[in-house]
């Protein structure tokens, strides 16, 4: 069994959410580990990746066809199989390996304004390695995050990303969900996403527990408890719904809002977008312009 849909990013867009909101539908099977990352995953010769950082090759927990296959060994009568992994909007291979295998499988991809994007994964990154944030060193134009050509900014770059499935697969086989709509409108969201897979439109999840609050920590130590990979694969696999999403809500009272970004670096910095923003609202066909 191999799946007939796949959410394919982007990382800080809601993708989680949106796991847990397939997870509760009867009709739909998703795998409970959340960035299996198969498609993106490739060495050469030399045993090295063949595209991602050094350190990426820990987030690389599928890395065969059988591993991947057994993510699916219970569907049970499930219209919608599928996956969540956002490395495969950044990866240049996945477009192709996906199509190479999955020739017929549908695509969800979620979209965040680029800049807040940027700027919540940021943050994640300073949370993960047990870092404060600091507003005179991060709300700098300067500062490392913020360049136009770090990593958080590149992922921003939507229509390039984008383009690479769009010329893989036909248009009716996308489905492009934004953040915005996520947020305000969450059941209206979820629908069309149900009734882009084909299942019931009408099944309403569970939207009030929270899933991978964003904002920073009060206690460093206890968001590395609530967030160590034991933790997080018990949560994943085998830990029952009530108890797992008790250890959500202790996480979201854990968290605090991230400062906003002052409105003169969130333009300067949106100025970068302005070009990819632009032919990314031609390529989905669909306004952006309150992103600009």
């Amino acid at each position: 069994m191999l799946p007939n849909f796949l959410v394919i990013g982007a990382a800080k867009s809601g993708t989680t959410a949106l796991h847990w909101y397939l997870s509760e539908h009867p009709q739909v099977f998703i795998s409970k580990l959340k960035d299996p990352s198969y498609f993106a995953f490739g060495l050469d010769e030399q045993g090295r990746l063949l595209w991602g950082e050094p350190e990426h090759r820990r987030w690389f927990r599928v890395r065969s066809l059988a591993e991947y296959q057994q993510l699916f060994h219970d569907v049970g009568n499930a219209v919608a199989v599928g996956e969540a992994s956002t490395m495969y909007l950044e990866c240049p291979q996945s477009a192709g390996r996906i199509r190479e295998q999955l020739p017929n499988v549908k695509l969800i991809c979620s979209l965040r304004h680029p800049v807040d994007r940027a700027y919540s994964d940021y943050v994640m990154y300073l949370r993960r390695r047990g870092r404060r944030f600091d507003p005179t060193r991060d709300f700098d134009a300067a500062s490392t995050w913020a360049r136009p050509e770090s990593r958080w900014m590149q992922i921003g770059r939507y229509h390039t990303l984008l383009s690479r499935y769009y010329d893989a697969f036909p248009r009716e086989q996308i489905h492009v969900l934004l953040f915005d709509d996520l947020k305000r409108d969450p059941r209206k969201a979820i629908e069309e996403v149900y009734r882009f897979l084909g299942v019931d439109p009408t099944f309403v999840p569970d939207l009030d527990t929270p899933h991978a609050p964003g904002g920073v920590p009060r206690s460093l130590v206890l968001e590395g408890i609530l967030t160590s990979p034991a933790l997080k694969a018990a949560v994943q696999s085998w830990v029952p719904k009530r108890p797992a999403n008790w250890v959500r809500r202790l996480r979201t009272r854990n968290m605090k809002q991230a400062p906003p970004l002052p409105s003169e670096l969130r333009n300067e910095m949106t100025r970068h977008f302005h070009d990819d923003i632009t032919r990314t609202s031609q390529l989905i066909g669909r306004s952006l312009d309150h992103w600009l």
